[in-house]
């Protein structure tokens, strides 16, 4: 009995570190090249998100906020909003500094 396998051919095996095979789906292996990944890095595609997120939403801040955690509702409510990405506080631009003083980086 043959162990059914997760996933039906075509598929690309990679049989020593030079050579790679497509396998049919009659069971005949043909050689073939490497696949091409949707993100050839995971690593720097996942590094480069939160970068590309930083810069759009550091365009659109008037200031970034050093807020305690215990404080962190009380900045939310006054219209600060936190990104996740640098994992700061910031003002969003258009929106009055003057509340958020005491907690303005220098």
């Amino acid at each position: 009995m043959t162990p059914d396998l997760p996933f039906a051919p075509p598929y690309k095996l990679k049989l020593d570190d030079t050579r790679w095979v497509e396998v049919q789906a009659d069971g005949s292996q043909v050689d073939t090249t490497a696949p091409v990944w949707p993100a050839a890095d995971a690593t720097t595609a996942r590094a480069s998100r939160p970068a590309a997120a930083t810069r759009a939403k550091s365009a659109q801040a008037a200031a970034v906020l050093k807020v305690p955690f215990a404080e962190k509702d009380e900045a939310k409510r006054l219209g600060a909003r936190w990104d996740a990405a640098i994992k700061k506080w910031y003002v969003p631009a258009g929106v009055d500094l003057a509340p958020f003083a005491r907690w303005t980086q220098e």
